[in-house]
């Protein structure tokens, strides 16, 4: 069983070795992780990871990055005449890093939990499981990124504690509180932003860079931020001088542009100034979480700050907590989050996760057997299972209107985000709009935005569906609405007319790619050979 963190960056893979150890495995190159960045040659072959993001520099056009930022919108790519989804080109990272893994550890292993950001709703997990069906891989969990982290280093010593892991990858967000001990993690409250990363430091220091250079080459004629192969080069650089500024506290940045060659120096404080605004959201939804937290479970106290993702070594993101009163743990930032979904998944294998009385895993998944034993699994601390309490990471309400003279709709949310899953039963009594109806619209809706707002257009659309064939009612007549919501996330909506008897039924475990569409994306990402 593979732990697989496909990042927006970068991603790793990980197993549980003989040792009862969570242990990353190499990549073809012989790196822990894999830039998650892809260039189409024109044989048909697909680069994937390093020398991807080198061939970027020169054909940026043939090469594609930061894709898990569109996960589950509709996005299409087009190389070479073949058109690709957000799912099937995470699809061919997956095939890449498996068989990577797979030739290093002389496997031949197919099954893989991989991790999501926490705040990821309905649309994305689903379309991050399909990726993984498109890499021809049995993805058994869809697990989200804190917890993961948390299983890595937050489970193994004997207290019971609350734990705020803040999480800065490449190009998202998220924190979690969560209460863990060996065997039992409880998340309470979770908050993130899908579009802020590292890669947005870089942009920034890109802008700092540019803006300096034109003024000490002089540059009056022309603008180096609007050539795509100058700006190509001048973020994989400004990357890797973000990353030499971590320990140093000064950079040089060469920028060639037609006829101007100029070195420009940057020091970490003109770093750090030109990147405030995005280090202080990052500690305003620190803050939220906590605070929501608190309001979920008064009295709450955070007893350690766990430091996730590459961009959380940044030495302003342990003083712009610490300014706060925090004192942040540094951990394995890049691997973290892949040993820990390896050992959930060690724990599906060796049926260390509880199931309720439905069947149903006590977390995201959908594998294993019942268990049968209560030996002590040293993967998780020396504790016999392991119990993930989750919660609802976006709002999810239905459409109404209001009873104006326009029938202004709106969203009406029946639960919101950090409700404790599983949802059930949860009952709102609607009804109808106008007199004479014999047709109801039933339109379910998830959050869209970091809160909840009722406009239509903040909101993403799960599915609708009618209740036809009613007999004609009155205006106000009863509509009954149930929702349900399982622990892997899954929604059931019910909405039944008590007159007529007559019952809808909406589940949305939806995707933008229909169950066709990936088989046809499965054949294409076969057929493709890739490299690293």
């Amino acid at each position: 069983m593979f732990g697989i963190d496909l990042g927006t960056t970068y991603s790793a893979v990980a197993k549980i070795n003989d040792l009862d150890q969570a242990e990353v495995l190499k990549n073809a190159s012989g790196a822990d992780t894999t830039p998650s960045v892809l260039f189409f040659e024109a044989g048909g072959n697909v680069v994937v990871g390093a020398e991807a993001k080198s061939e970027m520099i020169a054909t940026p056009d043939d090469g594609c990055a930061l894709i898990k930022r569109h996960m589950g919108t509709e996005y299409p790519l087009e190389y070479y005449g073949q058109t690709f989804t957000p799912e099937s080109l995470s699809a061919l990272i997956l095939k890449e890093m498996v068989n990577a893994a797979n030739a290093e550890g002389g496997t031949d292993i197919t099954k893989a939990v991989i991790t999501v950001p926490a705040y990821f709703g309905v649309r994305e997990k689903e379309a991050t499981k399909q990726a993984g069906e498109i890499a021809g891989l049995e993805v058994v969990g869809i697990l989200a990124e804190p917890i993961a982290a948390a299983l890595s280093v937050g489970v193994r010593g004997e207290k019971k504690e609350t734990l705020l892991v803040y999480d800065l990858g490449g190009g998202t967000f998220d924190t979690t509180v969560m209460i863990a001990e060996p065997g039992n993690v409880e998340v309470v409250a979770v908050d993130g932003n899908r579009l802020l990363g590292g890669a947005d430091w870089d942009k920034a220091l890109s802008s700092l860079v540019v803006e300096r250079f034109v003024d000490q080459a002089g540059i009056t004629d022309s603008d180096p931020s609007e050539d795509p192969d100058f700006m190509v080069e001048l973020l994989q650089t400004v990357e890797e001088k973000k990353i030499s500024l971590t320990k140093r506290t000064e950079a040089t940045i060469r920028c060639r542009f037609e006829d101007y060659d100029e070195k420009i120096v940057v020091t970490r404080a003109d770093f750090e100034a030109a990147t405030a605004h995005l280090i202080n959201q990052t500690v305003e939804i620190a803050e939220r979480t906590v605070k929501t937290a608190q309001g979920i479970k008064p009295g709450l106290q955070i007893d350690r700050v766990i430091l996730v993702g590459g961009s959380s070594r940044m030495p302003m993101v342990d003083q712009a907590l610490r300014a706060k009163g925090w004192d942040p743990v540094p951990t394995e930032y890049d691997l973290a989050v892949a040993k820990g979904a390896a050992i959930y998944g060690q724990a599906l294998l060796s049926g260390a996760v509880p199931f309720d009385t439905t069947g149903n895993p006590s977390a995201e998944n959908s594998a294993g057997e019942v268990p049968l034993n209560t030996a002590p699994k040293y993967f998780l601390g020396g504790a016999s299972t392991l119990n993930i309490k989750n919660v609802l990471s976006r709002g999810i309400g239905v459409k109404f209107v209001k009873p104006d003279a326009n029938r202004t709709p709106y969203i009406g949310f029946m639960v919101h985000a950090n409700d404790a899953l599983p949802i059930v039963d949860e009952v709102l009594q609607a009804g109808t709009v106008v007199d004479n109806q014999s047709q109801v619209n039933v339109a379910l809706y998830e959050q869209g935005g970091e809160v909840e707002a009722e406009e239509i257009e903040a909101n993403t659309l799960l599915k609708e569906a009618d209740i036809t064939g009613l007999p004609p009612l009155p205006q106000g007549s009863p509509i009954e609405l149930v929702l349900n919501v399982d622990n892997e996330g899954l929604i059931n909506l019910s909405a039944r007319e008590p007159q007529s008897g007559k019952k809808l039924e909406i589940e949305a475990k939806i995707s933008v790619l229909a169950a066709e569409e990936v088989e046809e994306a499965k054949e294409i990402v076969t057929g493709l050979m890739t490299r690293s």
